[in-house]
């Protein structure tokens, strides 16, 4: 049976300016509140299975999805999957799950 990370689609298209700032204040804050430093709020808010967070914030980012893969789940997917590293600089990918 196929999971959700099995359905998650990864975007390894070049981020526009704007948006990798706004990525990093993202980081920043979550840094702040002694979290990774490399990791958003929003993927954060899906590991830690902050249930109230990840709604609220999924809420703001509404259009954020994939089927039913919600936006802080997409983000946690993306750091697991390492969409945000530069193409040459990229590891191996994950295995697929069995």
């Amino acid at each position: 049976m196929a999971t959700k990370l099995d359905l998650y689609r990864p975007d390894r298209r070049r981020r526009p300016y704007w948006l990798g700032l706004l990525i990093a204040l993202d980081q920043l804050a979550n840094a702040a509140l002694a979290g990774y430093v490399d990791e958003t709020l929003s993927s954060r808010a899906h590991r830690e299975g902050w249930t109230i967070a990840e709604r609220l914030i999924d809420s703001l980012f509404f259009w954020d999805r994939q089927g039913e893969i919600r936006h802080c789940e997409l983000a946690f997917y993306g750091e697991l999957v390492r969409e945000h590293f530069p193409p040459s600089a990229a590891p191996d990918p994950l295995p697929a799950s069995a």
